[in-house]
């Protein structure tokens, strides 16, 4: 738990290190870019280690954070990709800009890519599955001219 600690507290004084001293979270796509890659990197590290943090006696924050784990292990995830997703998520829905790279997250990684890996944990666990991630809008078929 130390350890989990002290990473967790390094990772979080990386992203202020790269972030200009202020007191607020990072609201929007707009903030988003203002922090450049590497401080996106720190950023979504930071959410992602604060989504994998057990609540004491709470099942379903625990089968995520296991989840979540066995996810980001077997997709061989980096900071930097997952960066990357939350930056595909204000591309590809624009209208959702105004959203925080957190529910960027929630969007691409707990309720996408890696929501099979929670279902198994929560499967295990004897605990209602989350309900399948909304498919994504089909693309339209050019029409002749």
């Amino acid at each position: 738990m130390r350890k989990l600690t002290l990473a967790c507290a390094m990772v979080l004084s990386l992203a202020a290190a790269a972030v200009p001293a202020r007191a607020d979270f990072i609201k929007d796509y707009r903030a988003w870019q203002q922090l450049g890659q590497e401080g996106q990197a720190a950023y979504a590290m930071a959410i992602f280690d604060v989504m994998t943090v057990f609540v004491a006696n709470d099942k379903y924050t625990a089968a995520r954070a296991i989840g979540l784990r066995k996810c980001a292990e077997t997709l061989k995830l980096r900071a930097g990709m997952i960066a990357q997703a939350i930056t595909k998520f204000y591309v590809d829905f624009p209208e959702q800009q105004g959203l925080t790279p957190f529910m960027a997250f929630n969007t691409y990684f707990e309720r996408g890519a890696c929501s099979p890996f929670i279902n198994e944990v929560r499967k295990e666990m004897g605990l209602k599955l989350m309900k399948e991630p909304p498919k994504e809008k089909p693309a339209q078929e050019s029409q002749p001219q």
